[in-house]
């Protein structure tokens, strides 16, 4: 497979890696990837600023169709009130500029109080017009949904000048959708109970629609198709972000490159810088001027950086160390360049502006572990842990020196007679290792403790005849006694 030479723009974006060739048949998934995303063109400029565009426009509209159900906007509203206790950060749930914090901050109560009094107003006309619709006129039923309407629409202003930031709008539109899916379970059941005329069943399921209904502010059929648009406005977002993205796949592996062999294959790696593109994708703005690729590399290399810090290695390393380290290897590689050789860690330590035990601890964390299981060579056969003497085992010659040692005891008391060999057994821990003293084999035996002594001693002097012993000489000498 062919690839374009690598190039680098003006702007010293990353070089950018494209395919030409198709191929017919392909095993290897990484030239697959390539092949494909070959496929895709690149992007212009002005394509870019439209898409970007696109991108605003149907982020907007699909956050205002979400806002506009009341059960997305108490939610919403209950977020804007931990922030305000400071039970949620600041920064993290609300997209807004630093100028505008304070004003922000004055304002976020009150929009709050005005919003849950329009949820409240609209709540009570719903209810209002369910309990009369069967007598309520056409032009008064047009005219609450106007009400209605245009409350709904005030408060959707007033939560978007809170600036709610847009990772919190999909667990929204979560949670109108399982109320769209109650409301149509309780609707169903409610009519099939109905037409069955078990009244004492479906009361309380009516009881417990009407009161979802409440909430949501809308009929069962209104709200499945304010669902169907709030689907219709959250696909055009991602399908304007798709093409974006994928007009700069080639930006990814351009990055991506540049860290293989650092503890993650190279499809992960893309994978990564891919998340890293989707993020830079949600949070460019294109009226500050940049092109999105030089927007989009930092994204990129912090999302590339962090998966190896979390992922590369056996223990993980926090990502703080990892900083220290990385400084700490530059260093390192800067003395070799001045100073002709390798530098000692007290050098590394006082041009980093660390403790010399500081610096020994740091690179002793950089080395990595080295499995035991891994394969020496080509075959499996062995392992580097086969290699490894362990200290805690008996060497080969001792387990068989003492199993002939073994072996030469139970020869030798074979000689005596059963008494004296049990008695030389007991005494001498020989079998389960735990010595009797005179008191407990005279007990075992049902004879005094003197008739004991005086039967070890015979064993022992029988043992110690020339004979006998002469068998266990050798093992004597090599224990060096």
């Amino acid at each position: 497979m062919l690839l374009t030479k690598a190039k680098r723009d003006k702007d010293g974006e990353e070089e950018e890696v494209g395919v030409v060739g198709p191929l017919e048949k392909i095993d290897d998934p990484v030239r697959m990837y390539l092949t494909q995303m070959g496929e895709i063109p690149l992007l212009t400029r002005e394509q870019e600023i439209s898409l970007a565009r696109k991108i605003e426009i149907t982020r907007l509209l699909y956050r205002q169709k979400v806002l506009e159900s009341a059960i997305a906007a108490m939610a919403a509203v209950k977020i804007f009130e931990d922030v305000d206790r400071g039970e949620l950060a600041f920064d993290r749930t609300l997209k807004v500029e630093e100028v505008d914090k304070q004003d922000i901050s004055h304002r976020l109560p009150e929009n709050v109080a005005t919003i849950r009094r329009i949820i409240d107003r609209n709540r009570d006309d719903f209810n209002d017009w369910v309990g009369k619709r069967k007598r309520i006129s056409r032009r008064d039923e047009m005219g609450v949904a106007r009400r209605v309407r245009g409350r709904r629409k005030k408060g959707v202003v007033l939560l978007e000048e809170l600036g709610l930031q847009i990772k919190h709008i999909k667990p929204l539109m979560e949670q109108v959708k399982s109320a769209c899916d109650e409301m149509s379970r309780l609707e169903s059941e409610v009519s099939a109970l109905r037409k069955a005329r078990r009244r004492k069943e479906f009361l309380p399921l009516q009881d417990s629609l009407s009161e979802l209904m409440g909430r949501a502010s809308e009929s069962p059929e209104r709200l499945r198709r304010r669902v169907e648009q709030i689907d219709l406005r959250f696909n055009a977002y991602e399908e304007a972000k798709r093409q974006l993205s994928s007009g700069n796949l080639r930006l990814v592996v351009s990055i991506a490159k540049k860290y293989r062999n650092r503890g993650l294959t190279f499809l992960d790696l893309i994978q990564e810088g891919n998340t890293g593109l989707m993020k830079a994708v949600e949070k460019y703005e294109y009226r500050r001027g940049y092109k999105f690729s030089t927007y989009a590399t930092w994204w990129i290399r912090q999302a590339i950086t962090r998966s190896i810090a979390d992922q590369a290695r056996t223990i993980r390393i926090p990502v703080h160390m990892i900083e220290t380290m990385s400084k700490l290897r530059n260093v390192s590689k800067r003395l070799l360049q001045q100073m002709g050789r390798e530098p000692g860690v007290d050098e590394i330590a006082a041009e980093a502006g660390l403790t010399v035990d500081e610096a020994k601890r740091v690179l002793k964390i950089a080395k990595h572990p080295i499995s035991l299981d891994r394969p020496i060579g080509e075959s499996d056969d062995s392992y580097f842990g086969d290699f490894i003497e362990d200290r805690s085992a008996e060497s080969p010659v001792m387990s068989a020196t003492h199993r002939m040692l073994k072996d030469k005891i139970e020869e030798v008391l074979q000689t005596l007679n059963y008494r004296e060999r049990e008695i030389i057994k007991l005494r001498y821990g020989i079998g389960d290792g735990y010595t009797y003293t005179l008191e407990e084999v005279g007990r075992i035996f049902k004879v005094t403790r003197e008739r004991v002594r005086q039967i070890e001693a015979k064993a022992v002097l029988k043992l110690q005849h020339p004979i006998r012993a002469r068998k266990l000489e050798g093992f004597l000498e090599g224990a060096g006694l």
